[in-house]
């Protein structure tokens, strides 16, 4: 997993407005955040390549096994990640050895060719 040394200002800079994108989205686009749930497939590894965005999360434990201590009561935002396929890229950008579980299927108007590649 990459430290935060390790990343590039644009890196830096992208992980920073994931974290804000996802912040707007969990909070006040809730039907845009299910419809991208409806699509995810896969499970949770448990990289915690997640938990090290932008910054450690301090209720994130590695040892023995990679665990949040307050997975009880953790914010809606971590419950729910990855929302859709950039939280993937984001999540890559920390830990690009390790692939994350989960994965999209695509968006029924991508199948009919109706939008552009996300």
């Amino acid at each position: 997993m990459r430290s935060w040394s390790q990343l590039t200002l644009r890196e830096k800079a992208i992980l920073g407005w994931g974290k804000l994108r996802r912040f707007c989205l969990v909070h006040f686009r809730p039907r845009h955040v299910e419809a991208s749930i409806a699509r995810r497939r896969g499970q949770c590894d448990r990289t915690g390549a997640c938990c090290n965005l932008l910054f450690a999360c301090p209720a994130y434990t590695a040892v023995p096994l990679p665990t949040c201590r307050i997975n009880r009561h953790k914010p809606r935002v971590c419950r729910i990640f990855p929302i859709d396929e950039r939280d993937i890229r984001d999540r890559d950008i920390i830990s690009p050895d390790r692939p994350c579980g989960f994965s999209f299927a695509p968006r029924r108007e991508d199948a009919d060719g109706l939008l552009p590649n996300d």
